[in-house]
């Protein structure tokens, strides 16, 4: 391949990542690696290492976490001791995109309403 071919297949290589980084957040858990669809299109967070995030963590990362809750991924976010904050995220969410809000009171572990959360359809690639 000459120099040509070089520079051609550099650029279809450059933009197919351009584009990865614009659509997904590349999100490294314990579990091991997710993509996770972005609510917005910007090179923000392309990659993102959760592992040790605690509630402070989450709350300068509230694009991650509202892209982690509205792709039903939530267990992404860890600990139970985040259920407030969970339900807190995904009212925010759906006022955000339109969706009517749960009427069920504080969603928490049991809970038929927050169900969503303990059943996450994702899995990580290894």
């Amino acid at each position: 391949m000459g120099r040509l071919g070089t520079f051609v297949t550099g650029m279809i290589c450059g933009a197919g990542l351009l584009w990865g980084m614009l659509h997904y957040h590349v999100v490294r858990s314990p579990e091991g690696f997710y993509f996770v669809p972005k609510i917005s299109k910007s090179l923000s967070e392309p990659y993102v290492d959760i592992r040790g995030f605690e509630l402070s963590d989450w709350k300068q990362h509230r694009s991650l976490a509202a892209a982690i809750v509205q792709n039903n991924q939530a267990e992404l976010l860890g600990d139970s001791s985040l259920n407030t904050f969970r339900s807190q995220l995904r009212s925010a969410v759906d006022l955000l995109l339109g969706s009517p809000p749960s009427s069920s009171p504080a969603a928490g572990a049991g809970d038929p309403s927050f169900d969503f959360f303990e059943t996450g359809a994702s899995t990580p690639l290894q």
